[in-house]
């Protein structure tokens, strides 16, 4: 019954099937009890007519002390001792000083009843035999009690299953709702939830919660939104600034070392853009992501990020090897790839300290697997920190699926697998 009741999908169809299986049981129940009744009753009538034929066959006895039985009526035969009975009812009561019960199967059923009487003073023992089958119900008559019970009893299931499915229906019937129009409003802030003014009032009380709900994440969602498009523009005008005031030094400048000074800079304010320019798309894209246009990431892109971390990779003598056999389509724009990528290839290069470092582009995803410490969840270490959780954040934004695990020999495996953009 468990099984069958996880497998039925809606709250209305375990419903059902809950009132239906507990009707069953009732009508099981019912039948168990009313043949039991009907035995019973047989037996308490059978037992109070041999109660009436034993004053008249003491009073036979005690007026007729030789004789040894009589015929009280068709049915019923009065034995003056045990011995005088039949040697078949002797041997179910000799083990008894006194008996009422019936005995036996089917036609071979009999009430027998024994007890003692006085007669002259003297303790004499009385047994009556009565064919009981013959006044109970056959098993014909049996099987149609059963069946006209039966009969009424899948009527009243049926009557009761349908006033409680009705009931039950008049009581899911705001849920239903409710969930369809969740499915129905996602992303769509401006429609309200609603019930039938007939529903109870916790279903009202329900709809407006979330109707409040709503209201209150929606406004956060805008003030989020509104937060980060506000200091990202914010941002890049001063980084505008320093980007090109430090191209300008970069021509008056002569000294080797104001020259690498420069290029810092000069490297962190275009760092720096790209991040302001990530946070913007991501704006855009949580606003309208059916609006979002897609992009298509070439290898060439691919290797522009690879070369802003190219130093930091020499400098410890780290190679940084490509391998592209397709192109993904994505619903971000390259800065949000740039900071994704950049990420795993900083973290991989910050994890190793020899060998080479490979990334790999195919028409779904982007791989980089490195030969340093391995991945380790429990340690905190600069190799895999925070750059990690940016990674992981952006991913469960844009629906990507995003995995780190150490692989077999040496090094771990960092995979960005892209969602299928909808056409």
């Amino acid at each position: 019954m468990t099984a069958l009741f996880r497998n039925a999908k809606s709250m209305t169809s375990r419903l059902a099937l809950f009132f239906t299986m507990v009707a069953i049981i009732i009508g099981i129940f019912c039948l168990i009890l009313i043949s039991a009744v009907l035995a019973w009753s047989e037996d308490r009538v059978g037992e109070r007519r041999i109660m009436v034929d034993k004053r008249e066959a003491i009073q036979f006895f005690i007026s007729h002390p030789n004789a040894t039985s009589i015929q009280l009526d068709p049915l019923t035969i009065a034995y003056n001792g045990l011995q005088a009975a039949p040697k078949a009812i002797q041997a179910y009561l000799s083990e008894h000083t006194s008996f009422l019960g019936e005995v036996g199967y089917g036609e071979e059923s009999r009430m027998l009843y024994m007890s003692n009487y006085i007669q002259n003073g003297e303790d004499k023992r009385l047994v009556l035999v009565s064919r009981i089958d013959e006044i109970e119900i056959t098993h014909q008559e049996y099987i149609n009690v059963m069946a006209i019970v039966l009969g009424l009893v899948a009527v009243l299931i049926g009557c009761f299953t349908a006033l409680l499915t009705r009931l039950s229906k008049s009581l899911i019937t705001p849920i239903n709702q409710l969930c369809s129009q969740l499915e129905q409003h996602q992303g769509d802030t401006k429609r309200v939830f609603k019930v039938t003014k007939e529903s109870a009032q916790e279903f009202q009380t329900l709809a407006e919660t979330l109707n409040q709900y709503r209201s209150d994440i929606d406004s956060l969602v805008k003030r989020e939104q509104a937060f980060a498009r506000y200091a990202s523009h914010e941002l890049r005008t001063p980084l505008t600034i320093m980007k090109g005031s430090s191209s300008l030094l970069a021509r008056e400048t002569n000294s080797p070392f104001s020259k690498r000074q420069l290029t810092r800079i000069q490297s962190a304010t275009e760092d720096m853009l790209t991040m302001v320019d990530a946070l913007l798309s991501l704006v855009r894209y949580e606003k309208s992501a059916q609006n979002t246009p897609l992009n298509s990431v070439s290898e060439t892109d691919l290797q522009t990020i690879i070369d802003k971390n190219k130093a930091q990779a020499e400098a410890k003598q780290l190679r940084l090897e490509t391998d592209v056999t397709g192109s993904p389509v994505i619903k971000a724009s390259h800065a949000v790839l740039d900071i994704v990528v950049g990420n795993l290839i900083r973290n991989s290069i910050a994890a190793s300290n020899t060998g080479s470092i490979h990334i790999y582009m195919t028409e779904h995803c982007i791989k980089v697997c490195d030969e340093g410490e391995g991945f380790n969840p429990l340690k905190e270490s600069t190799g895999h920190g925070l750059g990690l959780l940016i990674v992981q954040d952006l991913c469960r934004r844009y629906d990507w699926q995003f995995s780190i695990k150490n692989q077999n020999k040496v090094g771990c495996e960092a995979t960005v697998i892209f969602n299928e953009p909808a056409k």
